[in-house]
């Protein structure tokens, strides 16, 4: 017995174990040490800092494939993009892309397209969702010609359709008809195919995503992704919809204002109802023969459960499905489980959890998307979206067999029909590489990170069971490596959460908007990069075309960047996950986006708020996270929640998809007249007097704002300042030009953000706070620029006493290694997987602190004069009141507008 205690008390501890151990094993991504690479013929390494290697053989196509089909007679596949479609040979892997970059062959999608694709019997015609339209096009894929529209408006019985929004459909070839999901009025449609006209139109859940029928053909199935109906303010019409508005978000979400209705500022504020609603991310069967629903499914693990000691807050998110000839087989994204339905007798037979690794299968992350069973209903083919791999599950063990690698972003998997092989798409492929600087050779597609960045289609020979261990071992050596390290350390970084004091106890985690690296941070020494390419760096005039060069001799436009960033630390190894702010702000909180996030992001769609179809008044997904998005558990916020620390946001999570963002909109940048809830745990710990993402609104005003909440919580006032702040600084971003506004140029966007960030600095090194802070400064995403790297490569520095003087880091570092940066020295557990294997910072800190408080720098009044742009406030900067600022205290130690510049010697350079 002595023998077993002393054995295992040398073992390491697990990851959120114990720490009495002097020695554990924490875990890393693989590209710790490398920068973003693409390698298609080896190890591509993305911006997470995981590996890609594809098994198989493997064709760049169009980003975001979240459509596929197979032909019947096992020819051809295609996928359907946003807008686009690509007709593959499986033999040969040639691809012909519609339209072609060489506008040769038109698109028949005129307003995008969403999910639904199938082959008809004879392998010749396509059924293509029209999204956005309400329409399937019926396209001939051997003469690449459009042949006819088929809308799903119109009066089915006694009830007339409006604003329809083509979701997923499929073929039913023995009574040649189609079965249409329409997302707009959130209804499954039938039309037959030999008159054209909608037979029946069945109400199905919110949102409706997934689709699938039956082997005999009696039963379909759908999946519902959607949480709630969002509705209207009480009373709002089109005429009075500006006057009658709210500043915010009007209730956290799942309490009894949310639930029953409120009354914010005057207005009614309706409802959403329930979360457990049988609509609610559920699954329906419905009986063709009578076109009745027959069960309502709610798969996965459902809200307000408590699995371990974390409450779930976020739905289950079904969206596909497979059957088989009595089980029907639902992945659930947010639990990353499969839940078994027998249909035939109507009841649920639980969950199979997809398993992939000891180390991290208790962490949320794998985002099942896609699946296919085999003919034998013995075994699951599922898409895991974010562990870049396909799972295989046997289906009586409920065990996970394998796991085959792809590209990044798995969305679907089809098996051939002899099985034998199987067909393998990925939003995000390979990744992005580079998209500017010396040598770079633009690609048809374009510059811009959302058309650089091409998706994957691979053709993979079935494995035996030797080859699909391989596989297996590859995609974890593709995720992360394990390295032991101390845990008594004196570097201010713990190595997992509250592993060792710290004498940091207080975060600001800054976000900012749209830039890369080299635009900003290109010129600086002993880092990598082009200088090329700083249009937004200091002495900068040589980027700017001939003419104007002389006009603007010593041209400054970020100096508060460069100074902080040689004052204090910065990474030359840094990339956001996301690709656009959609994206962004879901992964820089801690919450990955789910397959809805990720494919309605990439769909072209219209509001119509005042449509009797309530899918069209929340047809978006944003900046902030919609009850659709939420995590199993939550992300930062609810983490931190759970253990009880205490935060406050400025800014962050109040732009729902159709709020209004005017000058005028100064309590938080936003008008809301759809009535979204916001998170539980953040409504109450959010600032109402703080404008988050508005352009319109100068970044120098939310300093003001900052200052004085500040000033007044925690200076003045009796409250300690909260272990962790976020805030949001947005108008690097950029926007149109306004000169009587002082913003005549895109520099002066960027000038504006410089010198707020520079502000926020100099306030905050100034407060008794300082001796024990740490800032973090990042961009939410890269889209806005260009990098020689990779076009996810972005902005990331650290400032504080215990951070490195005038270091630059070179350790792989992304979103994750943010969030486990803050986990560990708040001593709060990780949330995901993408937290567990992120890279270790310690190398930006230092146990000998260094006090100094950091000093602005004034912009420069050519490109940006504050006078000018405070002006329709009222206000004006006093520079001498603001450079006196607080006594240090010794208490407590987003593509158009990327193409619209295209062109010019460097995209943004300066404009009339």
């Amino acid at each position: 017995m002595n023998k077993v205690f002393l054995a295992t008390a040398i073992l390491t501890s697990t990851i959120c174990g114990v720490f009495a151990q002097k020695q554990v094993s924490i875990l890393q991504v693989p590209g710790v040490n490398e920068y973003c690479n693409i390698n298609t013929n080896g190890a591509s390494v993305l911006p997470s800092g995981r590996f890609i290697t594809p098994a198989g053989k493997t064709l760049r196509i169009t980003h975001d494939p979240f459509g596929l089909s197979i032909s019947p007679d096992g020819k051809k596949a295609v996928t359907l993009h946003n807008g686009v479609i690509t007709i593959i040979d499986l033999a040969t892997m040639d691809a012909v892309r519609v339209p072609s970059y060489d506008k040769t062959i038109k698109s028949p999608l005129s307003n995008g397209s969403f999910l639904g694709v199938a082959f008809s019997p004879d392998s010749k015609t396509l059924y293509l969702s029209g999204g956005d339209n309400g329409a399937v096009i019926i396209y001939d894929a051997e003469r690449f010609k459009k042949i006819d529209s088929l809308s799903l408006n119109g009066k089915v019985g006694n009830k007339d359709y409006d604003d329809s929004f083509t979701s997923d459909l499929l073929l039913n070839a023995e009574n040649n008809e189609l079965l249409v999901l329409d997302r707009g009025n959130f209804r499954l449609v039938r039309i037959d195919l030999t008159t054209k006209k909608i037979t029946a139109s069945i109400d199905a859940g919110r949102q409706p995503f997934g689709l699938a029928l039956s082997p005999d053909k009696k039963t379909a199935f759908v999946a519902n992704v959607g949480m709630y109906a969002y509705p209207l303010i009480k009373g709002a019409t089109p005429q009075n919809a500006d006057s009658i508005m709210i500043s915010r978000h009007p209730y956290g979400d799942n309490t009894k204002e949310s639930r029953e209705g409120t009354e914010i500022e005057g207005r009614k504020i309706p409802g959403v109802g329930d979360p457990l609603s049988p609509e609610a991310m559920s699954v329906f069967t419905i009986d063709l023969a009578t076109n009745k629903v027959v069960d309502k499914f709610k798969t996965g693990h459902q809200i307000g459960q408590m699995l371990e000691d974390a409450e779930v807050t976020g739905g289950a998110s079904p969206n596909s499905i497979a059957v088989g000839s009595s089980y029907a087989y639902v992945t659930n994204a947010t639990n990353d489980n499969i839940t078994v339905i027998d249909y035939k007798n109507h009841k649920l037979l639980g969950d199979i959890p997809i398993r992939v690794n000891s180390r991290i299968d208790k962490f949320r992350g794998l985002l099942p998307f896609g699946i296919s069973l085999s003919k034998d209903e013995k075994t699951l083919y599922v898409a895991l979206l974010g562990f870049n791999a396909v799972a295989v599950i046997d289906i009586a063990t409920r065990t996970t067999k394998g796991l085959i690698p792809t590209g990044w972003g798995t969305s679907r998997v089809k098996l051939s029909a002899d099985e034998k092989e199987m067909y393998i798409t990925s939003c995000r492929g390979y990744g992005a590489g580079p998209n500017g600087g010396s040598g770079f050779v633009a690609p048809p597609q374009g510059t811009y990170i959302g058309d650089i960045q091409l998706g994957t289609f691979q053709k993979v020979a079935m494995p035996d069971g030797a080859r699909l261990a391989a596989y297996t071992q590859q995609v974890i050596n593709n995720t992360f490596v394990s390295k032991s390290v101390a845990t008594d350390t004196k570097n201010p970084l713990p190595v997992l959460p509250g592993a060792s004091p710290t004498p940091i106890k207080y975060i600001v985690y800054i976000t900012k908007e749209n830039r890369t690296y080299d635009e900003v941070f290109g010129q600086l020494k002993n880092a990598r990069g082009d200088s090329t390419l700083a249009r937004f760096g200091i002495n900068c005039e040589y980027t700017l075309p001939d003419a104007l060069r002389v006009k603007f001799p010593g041209l400054k436009v970020s100096p508060n960047h460069i100074k902080a960033a040689q004052q204090f630390a910065f990474s030359d190894n840094y990339y956001c996950d996301s690709d656009a702010s959609i994206h962004g702000h879901h992964w820089m909180m801690g919450v990955i986006p789910n397959e809805w996030v990720e494919a309605n992001s990439n769909v072209s769609k219209t509001a119509k708020l005042f449509s009797n179809a309530p899918g069209r008044r929340f047809p978006g997904s944003t900046g902030s996270m919609d009850p659709e998005d939420y995590a199993e558990t939550g992300g930062l916020w609810e983490a931190l929640e759970r253990k009880h620390v205490d935060f406050y946001n400025f800014g962050e999570a109040n732009e729902t998809a159709h709020v209004r963002e005017t000058w005028e909109d100064t309590n938080t940048g936003a008008a809301h007249l759809v009535m979204v809830p916001m998170q539980r745990a953040l409504f109450t710990r959010t600032s109402h007097n703080y404008a988050g993402f508005n352009t319109n609104i100068p970044d120098q005003f939310r300093v003001e704002q900052f200052k004085s909440e500040f000033t007044k919580m925690w200076i003045t006032g009796k409250k300690k300042m909260p272990s962790l702040i976020t805030m949001q600084v947005p108008n690097d971003h950029g926007a149109d030009l306004r000169p009587k506004d002082g913003y005549p140029y895109r520099q002066s966007y960027m000038a504006d953000n410089d010198l707020a960030v520079g502000r926020i600095l100099d306030f905050l090194s100034h407060t008794k706070y300082w001796k024990n802070m740490l800032v973090i400064i990042t961009e939410d995403d890269p889209q806005g620029g260009v990098d020689h790297v990779d076009a996810h490569r972005s902005i990331l520095m650290l400032a504080g006493p215990y951070v490195k003087k005038g270091y630059v880091s070179h350790t792989h570092a992304n979103f994750g290694s943010i969030l486990k940066t803050i986990y560990n020295v708040l001593g709060v557990p990780y949330v995901n997987q993408y937290d567990v294997t992120a890279s270790l910072l310690q190398d930006f800190f230092t146990d000998k602190p260094d006090y100094t408080p950091y000093t602005f720098d004034k912009s420069d009044t050519r490109v940006f004069d504050t006078k000018k742009a405070m002006a329709r406030y009222s206000k004006n900067t006093n520079w001498r009141k603001i450079k006196k600022s607080v006594e240090m205290d010794d208490e407590d130690r987003e593509r158009e507008d990327h193409y619209k510049q295209k062109g010019k010697k460097t995209s943004g350079t300066i404009v009339n």
